[in-house]
């Protein structure tokens, strides 16, 4: 039996699979990071609970994993493979980055997990590409092809800002005026999307309501906001023009990375961010950006683009990480897969 931990900045979502090619849980459950010190006091209230012992454990982390050892970037907790296997008696205990996890899942993603942004000409056993805008910019690769499965997140988030129009130039000078480098994860990440308001209010001139603005005084995250009133019956042309800019910096990075991979099985869009506004944009922005690339325009139009709108993707790419690479069991996929 594999237990799957997906850890993420505010949850934990903890599942047991029984032995077998099927990623159907015999349990499941989520806890809330912030009333725990650390992942062993969740692991030891989950097996508790259900009773079952199970033999192995793979965990994604949301965060740098290195040499057995994983640091979760938006919690105070290390996490270590070597005390969670003692502590618990597994065989064996394996970390992953949480963008590998979201990578191994693709393969098992179908129908209503999915929805398509660019239809492409997909092409099977080629590589695949993720960018996934949440808490940070999560990127990573999937290669599947005869037999060979190998999921790979990366940090790209944390690469340079390429500004690819005036408007992003003004933005690239306004940002370095507030910090020494600029990233991509800075601008299209979740705490990194109020820069892009107050560069389009303080630079650009576009005017701020006061309900905006009364709102942003009494919390610490405003990006919930700026969605909010982007989309509310009245709705704020300024947070309107904020999710403008960052669907259209995020189609640019988003092909970018396709360009990088040449990555012909398309291109997915993960995270947490996209996936509430699927159904308000039209993401014709987003399109444009991702397509304008020069002499490489018509090849761009080539590449599939899928929003992944499945939120337990990752859970389940470390169930079936865990199978196939710790277990050595393949993972029954439910579709033909490019």
């Amino acid at each position: 039996m594999l237990l799957a931990v997906d850890i993420g900045g505010t949850k934990c979502e903890l599942a047991l699979f029984p032995s077998g090619s099927s990623l159907t849980p015999v349990a499941r459950k989520r806890f809330a990071s912030a009333d725990y010190p650390d992942l062993e006091e969740i692991v030891a209230e989950f097996l508790s609970e259900t009773g079952e012992k199970p033999t192995h454990a793979c965990v994604g982390v949301a965060g740098v994993v290195s040499d057995g050892c994983g640091r979760v970037t938006n919690l105070p907790w290390i996490v270590h493979e070597e005390t969670i296997q003692q502590r618990f008696g597994f065989q064996a205990v394996q970390l992953i980055n949480d963008l590998t996890s979201v990578c191994a899942s693709l393969p098992i993603l179908e129908g209503a997990d999915l929805m398509e942004i660019q239809a492409g000409q997909p092409q099977a056993g080629q590589l695949i590409g993720v960018v996934a805008p949440g808490t940070g910019l999560g990127e990573g690769l999937l290669v599947q092809k005869d037999g060979l499965f190998f999921p790979r997140g990366c940090e790209g988030g944390h690469a340079d800002f390429a500004p690819v129009d005036e408007l992003q130039t003004e933005l690239m000078k306004w940002m370095l005026g507030r910090r020494q480098r600029v990233s991509y994860e800075s601008l299209i990440a979740g705490p990194g999307i109020p820069n892009l308001y107050d560069f389009l209010h303080e630079q650009q001139g576009i005017p701020e309501l006061a309900e905006v603005r009364q709102e942003f005084d009494s919390t610490t995250d405003r990006t919930p906001v700026i969605f909010h009133h982007a989309f509310s019956e009245h709705p704020c042309l300024l947070c309107r023009q904020t999710i403008d800019l960052f669907l259209e910096i995020l189609g640019a990075e988003a092909g970018n990375l396709a360009l990088k991979l040449y990555a012909r099985g398309g291109i997915y869009i993960g995270g947490g961010i996209v996936p509430r506004i699927a159904d308000k944009v039209s993401f014709d922005g987003f399109r444009q950006a991702f397509q304008a690339k020069g002499k490489m325009a018509e090849l761009m139009e080539t590449f599939p683009v899928q929003l992944i709108l499945r939120k337990d993707a990752a859970l389940l790419g470390v169930a079936k990480y865990g199978r196939e690479i710790m277990i050595g069991t393949p993972v029954r996929t439910t579709r033909h897969f490019h």
